[in-house]
């Protein structure tokens, strides 16, 4: 299938609002999850760096990726379409994918902070 981005489609504002809303949603869930992993993640490397220190080792460093939270990036989002006057709402084929399929660039790096502890 051929992608060139120049494509448009109308939807229905009211569509989008609550697709974006479920991307949210999922945003949220993943990010708990994370924060659940990163601070047993926290944990077991502090504990691993009291025993080094204990041992006398002196090259300690803490490796940890922060999960990310982008909620009010979607909340933004969903506001500024909740104030469009129109029932439809065309969007190129970048904005659908941004959108509909949460492939906006905070998302993604979201996704991949967020993701970092959940598959070990």
């Amino acid at each position: 299938m051929r992608y060139n981005g120049n494509r448009t489609i109308k939807v229905k504002k009211i569509d989008l609002i609550d697709k974006i809303r479920k991307n949210k949603i999922k945003h949220c869930e993943m990010y708990v999850l994370a924060v659940e992993a990163y601070k047993k993640e926290a944990d077991y490397q502090l504990k691993k760096l009291r025993r080094d220190l204990n041992s006398g080792n002196m090259d300690l460093n803490l490796r940890l990726t922060t999960p990310d939270n982008k909620t009010s990036n979607y909340d933004k989002i969903i506001t500024m379409f909740e104030m469009e006057v129109e029932q439809f709402v065309e969007l190129t084929q970048d904005e659908f994918n941004e959108y509909i399929h949460d492939e906006t660039e905070f998302a993604m790096r979201a996704m991949i902070s967020n993701t970092m502890y959940l598959n070990r």
